[in-house]
């Protein structure tokens, strides 16, 4: 044997080493991958054990063949491996061995094309689904609560992504000159994706406390369909002719595992193009040369230049700005231009300096819903402001009240569209709590006016809401807001509250009008009989009062008469007292006189009576009789 013969033979046998270690790590770390990928109680997502284990077995199939292929190059076999062999194997490894022995005995006997690299490739896909288990809430809180495992699992992983790479770096030096180096290469490619895949999802879990699913089973079936792919192509080994598979058996490789390498430049392909087919050589040229040269001192020096102005802040007229210096608030910064330190050391983060947003108080709102829109004074009016009741109105929150009927208690539904202007408050203190003490300012205000409003709502009655003001509805409602915002200290200033409608649901619109129809008729009636009551009751009182007051007047006249006449007959009494009976003749006199006045006298002869005295007939006679006759004449 030659000197140069044996040189192959040796490094023949060295790469059968390399590949039997190579396989031999490969398995290894598949079955630690996938046994970590079962384990349950740990604070890391140890789901992708599963793609790693997937990626391992799927290059033990590739190194184990590779390994195959080439000790059949050096050694050739005297005897092929089938069933037969497999079952006299196993026959007399039961009768006369036992334990570890037999059992590699028996899996040194299973022919490697198809079964042995099928019966792998399959493990791979069945390890790569575990990647589609849930990541339990117990792991997430706790790699919530102490990321650090998480970290220690992304540095692990970085490590091992580093060692793979210098695997794969060692066999892409031979992809050249040995397919099978350039198969296992691809491969590692593969490992190495699925263990940077892994560090930046335990990265993520570390900082962000959410597991990257997406990207996890986005890889384990990326690394199942390089598995399927392996079996297919050992399964079709199968169907070969006879004469083909008796010589060296095929090296097991993946066309998507190859698509996972760096492309040659397109600039590259077009300069080699021109260099050989027409001499142009753009490496001579010196302007080229110098563009290349100073190219990444210029994007250097671009770069810097950028970063630098980071440190630049340049505030509108409506806009503010807290500044923080290594991350601690340390300024209020206003309109204009500011500067300060460069990113990450300082940054500048933007509040609100003074303008006025409005709320849509609903709990269906969200931030596209337009409040107001716009619309020209000679436009029709937009349907979002009809205000009709009988419409069902968008932005309108419903809700369920305490009602009353009669004596009893029932429920009333109303639907109310209210909206809420606020904006942060003027003082730095309020520019910075209503940075820092809330996530979503916006969505603060919404909740907890939507909370008060529904507290007021669920405090009256539907009759009462439809009957009260809507500036003081408003008014409670916005002293409500602002005792609340200020309670938590969100920097907010409620401006005003506006109240666009309060009313039954749509669908009860017309009922509610006939039941307010009747309540106005009733009301009306009510209010026709009071009137007409009080109208009698007045002219009662009225005709009562006059009466009273005509007795009164009757009364005192004839008192002051009686009194007169008892004055008169007490005058008369004392002076007949003093004047004898010359008083009382004149005062017959007198009387006669009087009452002789007006009266028609018959006077009738004094013959016809005994005394000496005449007689005076007073009585009144019909002026058919034969007195009043001649009483006439």
């Amino acid at each position: 044997m030659s000197l140069l013969a044996r040189h192959e033979r040796t490094h023949e046998h060295r790469q059968i080493a390399d590949y039997q270690w190579a396989g031999r790590i490969a398995a290894g770390l598949g079955v630690a991958f996938a046994l970590a990928s079962l384990a349950g109680a740990l604070p890391v997502d140890v789901r992708w054990g599963a793609p790693l284990a997937s990626a391992w077995l799927n290059a033990f199939v590739v190194a184990n063949g590779a390994r195959l292929a080439l000790f059949h190059r050096v050694a050739r076999p005297t005897r092929k491996r089938d069933w037969r062999l497999l079952a006299k194997a196993l026959w007399r490894s039961v009768r006369h061995q036992r334990g570890r022995v037999a059992l590699f005995v028996v899996v040194r006997s299973i022919p490697w094309q198809p079964w042995g690299a099928c019966a792998f490739a399959c493990a791979s896909v069945a390890i790569a689904a575990v990647a589609w288990r849930l990541f339990g809430p117990a792991a997430l809180v706790r790699a919530a609560i102490s990321p650090a495992p998480a970290v220690v699992a992304g540095t692990f992983l970085l490590v091992h992504a580093f060692l793979v790479l210098v695997a794969e770096r060692f066999f892409q030096a031979q992809a050249e000159g040995s397919p099978m180096a350039a198969s296992l290469a691809r491969m590692l490619r593969v490992v190495l994706l699925t263990s940077l895949a892994a560090a930046a999802a335990s990265a993520w879990l570390a900082y962000r406390h959410t597991a990257l699913d997406w990207a996890l089973r986005t890889v384990a079936a990326f690394n199942a369909v390089i598995a399927l792919e392996l079996a297919v192509r050992a399964a079709l080994f199968w169907f070969l002719p006879k004469a083909s598979r008796t010589g060296s058996p095929p090296v097991p490789a993946s066309a998507l595992a190859g698509m996972l390498r760096l492309h040659p430049s397109p600039f590259a392909a077009l300069a080699a193009g021109l260099r050989n087919q027409y001499g142009v050589d753009f490496r001579q040229n010196w302007v080229l040369q110098s563009f290349v040269r100073l190219l990444p001192a210029t994007l250097a020096g671009i770069g810097a230049c950028a970063w630098l102005l980071t440190s630049v802040v340049i505030l509108g007229p409506d806009q503010r700005a807290v500044y923080e210096r290594f991350g601690a608030p340390v300024a209020v910064l206003q309109p204009g231009l500011h500067v300060g330190l460069p990113w990450p050391f300082g940054a500048a983060r933007l509040v609100d300096n003074g303008a006025v947003h409005q709320v849509i108080v609903s709990g269906s709102a969200d931030d596209s819903s337009i409040a107001a829109p716009f619309a020209r004074a000679d436009d029709r009016t937009p349907e979002q402001l009809n205000r009709l009741w009988d419409v069902a109105h968008p932005w309108e929150t419903t809700q369920v009240i305490a009602g009353a009927s009669g004596e009893q208690q029932n429920f009333q539904v109303v639907s109310a569209d209210v909206r809420l202007d606020y904006r942060v408050g003027a003082s730095d203190a309020d520019a910075r709590a209503a940075l820092y003490r809330a996530a979503d300012v916006e969505a603060s205000v919404r909740s907890i006016a939507n909370r008060e409003v529904v507290r007021y709502l669920a405090s009256h009655t539907l009759e009462s809401l439809l009957e009260a003001s809507q500036t003081a509805m408003a008014a409670s409602v916005r002293a409500g807001v602002q005792g609340q915002l200020d309670r938590l200290g969100a920097g907010v200033e409620v401006l005003a509250v506006v109240i666009e409608s309060i009313h039954p649901p749509a669908g009860a619109a017309a009922a509610y009008h006939s039941v307010q129809a009747a309540q106005l008729s009733a009301q009306a009636s009510v209010a026709l009989a009071r009137a007409y009551a009080a109208s009698e009751l007045g002219d009662a009182q009225e005709q009562a009062l006059q009466d009273v007051a005509r007795a009164g007047a009757e009364a005192a006249d004839t008192l002051a008469r009686a009194r007169v006449q008892q004055v008169d007959f007490e005058a008369d009494l004392d002076a007949s007292r003093l004047g004898g009976p010359a008083f009382l003749f004149e005062y017959y006199l007198q009387k006669l006189q009087k009452g002789l006045q007006n009266a028609h006298l018959t006077v009738i002869d004094d013959r016809l009576a005994e005394g000496d005295r005449a007689t005076i007939d007073l009585r009144v006679y019909p002026s058919g009789d034969l007195a009043g006759a001649q009483r006439n004449e």
